[in-house]
């Protein structure tokens, strides 16, 4: 079954807010946060030979300006003086970390936009401690299995509203490729790994009907009678879109039902790609 009342309204494109200076409020300006991760580095670091400590000083600056980038351009929506929170700092010391010891293995672009959310104005504790867990979590996943996770995410809890036909479904289908296609295929090890790490539940007796389920409950709105017919539709004027819910059918991507750390990581790589999604629809 489809997410009940869990559904995203998304344009095809999104509106950045650009910063051409450290911004201020009231609490920590990016450069403090970016000389902070520095700060990280050398207090969880400080007996590294040589070779080493310069390899974990290169990854902690790509991971610092990763999230400074990430900073200035959700400058309107975040509230810099959260940095100031012990919890928040944790987090941005656990990115840290693994940023020192994985580089880009550690998902740089997800950490920063988990810790761009966890200063968000628009929050709760739940939703907090979930964005601090998934921090934790994302450096444990490959990006096949991150990939996984926002197909999972994308086709079984993402309805994209009000398209005047199915024909408007393919732009969306080809961004979700672009996300979700590194992790088509995945063995059921890498599955099984991925609920080891806290972000989804297995279990191989789930199955069902995609283009069914989605002709009777998410997108009954576009009037086909069953899945079938929505399937031949999609095809011809939406293959992108079909390839994703085809793929979802052949690896039977219905055993894998993400934890709330799953759903987080899962929204923060597609916001990347999609435009900024609004967690509390699921993190409620």
């Amino acid at each position: 079954m489809l997410g009940d009342k869990q559904e995203q309204s998304a344009e095809s494109g999104s509106t950045a807010i650009q910063a051409g200076r450290d911004v201020h409020y009231h609490g920590l300006s990016v450069t403090e946060v970016r000389d902070l991760c520095v700060l990280f580095l050398r207090n969880n670091f400080p007996e590294l030979r040589e070779e080493a400590r310069r390899t974990a000083e290169e990854h902690v600056k790509s991971f610092a300006n990763t999230l400074e980038q990430k900073l200035a351009i959700d400058a309107a929506s975040i509230v810099l003086e959260k940095f100031r929170e012990p919890d928040v700092q944790a987090a941005i010391n656990d990115a840290v970390q693994a940023s020192a010891r994985k580089g880009a293995a550690a998902n740089p672009a997800i950490l920063s936009t988990l810790i761009s959310e966890r200063v968000a104005r628009n929050t709760n504790d739940y939703k907090d401690i979930v964005l601090s867990e998934a921090v934790q979590v994302v450096p444990r996943l490959t990006g096949a299995q991150v990939a996984l996770m926002s197909l999972v995410h994308f086709v079984t809890s993402v309805t994209i509203q009000k398209t005047p036909n199915v024909g408007a479904l393919e732009g969306f289908g080809q961004v979700a490729l672009r996300f979700s296609s590194p992790g088509f295929g995945l063995s059921e090890s890498q599955k099984q790994h991925i609920q080891y790490a806290g972000a989804a539940s297995v279990n191989n007796l789930l199955g069902g009907d995609i283009y069914d389920a989605y002709a009777k409950q998410g997108y009954a709105y576009l009037g086909f009678a069953d899945g079938a017919s929505l399937k031949t539709a999609l095809a011809s004027q939406a293959p992108s879109f079909a390839k994703l819910l085809d793929q979802f059918a052949t690896d039977n991507l219905w055993t894998v039902q993400l934890t709330s750390v799953g759903q987080a990581i899962a929204i923060a790589n597609i916001s990347n790609f999609l435009g900024k999604l609004d967690y509390m629809i699921w993190l409620k």
